[in-house]
């Protein structure tokens, strides 16, 4: 009762604003007060209003607003985006419900460090190895609309680290926080640039630890990031990133219904028996040099950019079931040609205007090498298995931004993707060869937005896009290890209509309908404790509802606003055939057919800042046939803090939280269709953290 309640409250109060403000904004002259950039003022939607794609920033301050240790609570409060966290180090991201069928990762979306892919070569993506302390915005690209980084499914995920160009201040900073269960986190940076701003670096190091609330929960991640700019000239600018972490994390794993309802801190039996555990070093390292070549046609700015980068993770794992081993090395690189109107805004005579254009290629190569052993408590015994895998991926893209007249925006994009996987099974006690190649055909992804400017300044907008998930390796291969030449990817299309504004400079708001169908649905049939075989079961249909409001109540001494997102999701299948089950016309699992979030952010003159944060889940099917349901539940967090500036010279910033303040019992993750072997009883539940407390202090000092 208590979160339909807070549904209610929050919409109803959301309502309320657009229906007050409304009325406001007409007898104001909205249309007056609009500023010259068309993007929002006080209470803001952070994208620009006229761009016809389903996108979200997600701005510095709005990832200040939790804990400090990633970025996914702030990923999470998107609307059409959910987070399933079983652990620090167990993350499961999906966007308007594609991803849900991935068993223990994020699948089917991609994600960049700026312009350095992290994303492995079958699309899978562990952003919470990217530390918060590096991150200062985070862009989010709902389904399949964005051109220029490829064609995927559920969308993008574009991490952008810290480092501004024109204005460096030399500072030196360092962090410390405690918390609940064993929570240590301690971070280090030093920023430095030269007086005339024309070489600059940025070095930041971070150490967390949590002893787990549950138990084999232990969790330590060490890491550095070094970002550095030389700009040679006005014309030349390169920049270089390198990321290095290492982690030691053990792993609990998912529980069955009675152990989640009863002792919620277990581990699962078979895991805490061996102490399974993962260890892994990863090195991310990357060169981008842009070149401002010239003017074009007298009023178009030519540029290009092109990028090298490479990867490695060496990884341990284990396992109940065996030990894995593995090591992966990327190599790739990207470029792009860009051609930008110089003065946009100016009024012109044509009726139709070239705004910008680029065109460019990603090229990806990933050599993957995988070992498995018999365990034996947790020790090492005899090979199992020993493979390689080259997985390749070749991206072409084009996009356009044309002016339509005055009021008329259109943005058109094209992808062209060729993925390939050859795979060399080196394991030869069996005297049975597997290798082979799998090739998948070209796949041609276009897309096209269009918004119209309204007599108030505001947008409505429009778009179309394709994309696909081509399945991973192993969910080519047949049960008896073989090529099956029959798989194919998956593919859907993207139909969307919204609107962007504001209603005033106090409200603003973006509300999106859309439709989406996904055909040859790729479905993981368990055959055996760690083995799963990949079928085309069907096509599925993803409708939804999304929207978000920002409210200013105060915006002097005294800042104070209101933000809220909420999805609405009806996601069936349309025919799903799995062997001898038909599950056409069920709810599509792991999808909630209501997520919101909301709260409240405070900012003074004085120092004195804070914020309360809501986020209501629905129940969802958690096996296709629909049998079983996941609780609804709502969880609540809290945040104060101060932070003052002394001499000009010394920051400090001092903080403390409460989360889940109403100590909800809930599951965090689902592990959706969960088998069980041995007449056991399937876990399906990884219990999320009762109520707890963090607090911290950070000093920066500018040099």
């Amino acid at each position: 009762m208590t979160q339909k309640l807070g549904v209610f409250f929050l919409l109803f109060f959301s309502h309320y604003l657009i229906a007050q403000e409304a009325s406001t904004a007409i007898d104001a002259g909205l249309s007056d007060s609009i500023d010259i950039e068309q993007v929002y003022i006080i209470a803001d939607v952070p994208v620009k209003k006229s761009l016809p794609l389903p996108i979200v920033q997600i701005k510095q301050r709005e990832l200040q607003r939790d804990a400090g240790l990633n970025v996914l609570p702030s990923i999470n409060r998107v609307a059409g985006v959910y987070v399933h966290s079983g652990a620090l180090n167990t993350t499961r991201i999906t966007i308007r419900g594609i991803g849900n069928r991935s068993l223990f990762s994020t699948a089917k979306l991609r994600a960049y460090l700026n312009d350095i892919p992290i994303t492995n070569g079958i699309g899978e993506t562990t952003i919470e190895d990217i530390d918060l302390s590096i991150i200062d915005h985070v862009n989010v690209y709902k389904g399949p609309s964005s051109s220029i980084y490829g064609a995927s499914l559920g969308g993008v995920i574009q991490l952008n680290t810290h480092h501004n160009h024109n204005s460096i201040s030399n500072q030196i900073s360092s962090g410390l926080s405690i918390g609940s269960f064993g929570l240590f986190r301690y971070t280090q940076s030093i920023q430095l640039a030269n007086k005339a701003q024309t070489a600059s670096v940025s070095v930041r190091y971070h150490n967390t630890h949590s002893d787990g609330y549950r138990d084999n929960n232990e969790y330590d991640r060490e890491g550095i990031n070094i970002v550095g700019v030389l700009r040679a000239d006005d014309k030349n600018t390169t920049t270089l990133i390198a990321n290095y972490s290492t982690l030691n994390a053990f792993i609990p794993s998912s529980l069955n219904i009675n152990d989640f309802t009863d002792n919620p801190t277990a581990a699962a039996a078979n895991w805490a028996a061996v102490n399974g555990f993962e260890n892994d070093d990863k090195f991310l390292f990357g060169i981008n040099h842009k070149i401002d070549i010239g003017t074009l046609l007298t009023n178009y700015k030519l540029s290009n950019s092109y990028s090298i980068y490479t990867n490695y993770r060496d990884a341990y794992e284990s396992r109940p079931f065996n030990i894995l081993d593995e090591t992966s090395a990327s190599v790739g690189f990207r470029t792009n040609v860009n051609i930008d109107k110089q003065n946009s805004l100016a009024p012109s005579d044509k009726k139709i205007s070239l705004q910008g254009a680029t065109v460019g290629l990603e090229y990806y190569n990933e050599n993957y090498k995988w070992q498995t052993f018999i365990t034996d408590g947790g020790t090492l015994g005899n090979a199992l298995s020993n493979n390689q895998e080259i997985r390749a991926y070749l991206n072409a893209f084009l996009q356009a931004r044309v002016k339509l007249g005055d009021r008329i925006e259109a943005i058109a994009g094209l992808n062209l993707n060729k993925t390939q996987y050859d795979y060399e099974d080196r394991f030869t006690n069996d005297n049975v060869d597997l290798s082979g190649e799998f090739s998948f055909d070209f796949v041609v992804s276009p897309g096209l937005g269009v918004s119209y400017r309204l007599n108030n300044g505001n947008y409505v907008y429009t778009n179309i896009g394709h994309g696909f998930s081509p399945p991973t390796l192993e969910e080519t291969l047949t049960p008896d290890g073989n090529i099956n030449p029959d798989i194919r990817p998956e593919r859907g299309w993207n139909f969307e209509i919204g609107s962007r504004g504001n209603i005033s400079r106090k409200l603003s708001y973006d509300i999106s309908a859309y439709h989406m169908r996904i055909q040859d649905l790729l479905v993981a049939r368990r055959v055996a404790e760690d083995q799963f075989v990949g079928i085309n079961a069907g096509r599925t249909d993803h409708n939804g509802i999304e929207a978000t409001f920002n409210y200013q109540i105060l915006a002097k001494k005294h800042k104070l606003s209101l933000f809220s997102s909420y999805a609405l999701s009806d996601h069936t299948f349309i025919d799903f055939v799995d062997g001898e089950d038909d599950f056409s016309g069920n709810a599509l699992t792991g999808t909630a057919n209501h997520h919101l979030s909301g709260g409240i952010d405070y900012n003074s003159s004085f120092g004195l800042y804070g914020n309360m944060t809501y986020k209501y889940l629905s129940s969802f099917p958690i096996r296709d046939d629909n049998s079983i349901f996941s609780d609804a539940y709502q969880v609540l967090d809290l945040k104060l803090g101060y932070r003052q500036l002394i001499n000009d010279k010394l920051q400090f910033d001092i903080h403390f939280g409460i989360q889940n303040i109403l100590d909800e019992r809930y599951a965090s993750m689902i592990l959706i269709n969960a088998s069980s072997f041995g007449g056991a009883l399937q876990r399906y539940f990884y219990p999320g953290l009762p109520r707890n407390s963090y607090s911290g202090i950070s000093l920066k000092y500018y040099l």
